[in-house]
């Protein structure tokens, strides 16, 4: 009985601690006369949200959306063929290829920043574009593993057999493989975004205009700008930043629960 108690007490104080931070910003955002204090606003208002939704803020939400939907789909892109090659192809020094993959993505990003940096300014790609070219750059490594064992589990007699009906390799791809993988393309497409959505060193540095900031760096500035802390402000900002990442996932959901299983259709 004393042990169960203990227990429900432990747990109780977990959830106060897990709750807290959730329940701060809540009360913060809706409350126009916030002061930072954990309280229950004594008005509400949903001022914070609007001035997190206009002008600069705006454009900074316009951004991060560009970046992560630009570098998630460039990746997504640029991942199916490479990978596609390397599940179906028998290239010479694959698997020394496959480990350098994972060698490289072992790799701190700092490590590569510098020269991509340089790489991009000389050839002029800097603010999005380029973040989106950088990112994708340092995403493809992992997206290429992973699509590469999504298509190692569809059928070779599937793609043999629309290829005896006639059908061309870009219809194979686009009636046989791709739908079977999609789990797959979700679960790559999903980590690509939020990666990217949650990405501040790279447009930190790429970044050579105020009108090129994504929500990463706005919400940085937001901690102490014009000398204060403007915490109504910031709450808001901080819940609308969150929100594409959650909507992302929710309506990925049904394949990625599929995609995280690990897909193989072959069983």
């Amino acid at each position: 009985m004393n042990n169960s108690r203990t227990l429900n007490i432990a747990l109780a104080f977990m959830a106060v601690i897990w709750v807290s931070p959730f329940a701060w910003l809540l009360s913060t955002a809706v409350d126009p006369i916030a002061t930072g204090q954990l309280r229950f606003p004594k008005e509400l208002g949903f001022s914070n949200f609007a001035q997190a939704l206009t002008g600069e803020s705006l454009l900074q939400l316009w951004n991060s959306l560009f970046i992560a939907g630009g570098t998630a789909t460039l990746t997504l892109i640029v991942a199916s063929g490479s990978a596609y090659a390397l599940s179906r192809l028998k290239i010479p020094g694959r698997n020394a290829f496959l480990w350098s993959l994972v060698l490289l993505r072992m790799l701190p990003p700092t490590g590569i920043l510098v020269p991509i940096y340089f790489a991009a300014q000389s050839v002029g790609l800097l603010n999005n574009v380029g973040i989106i070219v950088a990112l994708t750059v340092l995403n493809l490594p992992f997206a290429m593993l992973l699509l590469k064992n999504f298509f190692d589990t569809v059928p070779v007699e599937l793609e043999e057999a629309a290829h005896v009906e006639g059908a061309s390799l870009a219809t194979i791809l686009r009636r046989v493989v791709l739908p079977i993988s999609k789990a797959g393309l979700a679960v790559v497409w999903f980590f690509t975004f939020t990666s990217a959505w949650n990405e501040f060193l790279f447009p930190l540095l790429f970044s050579r205009t105020e009108d090129a900031f994504p929500m990463s760096m706005g919400l940085y500035s937001a901690f102490g700008r014009n000398g204060s802390i403007q915490y109504g402000f910031l709450a808001a900002f901080s819940i609308i930043y969150a929100t594409p990442a959650v909507a992302v996932y929710f309506l990925l959901r049904r394949n990625m629960n599929t995609g995280f299983a690990g897909v193989g259709v072959k069983g």
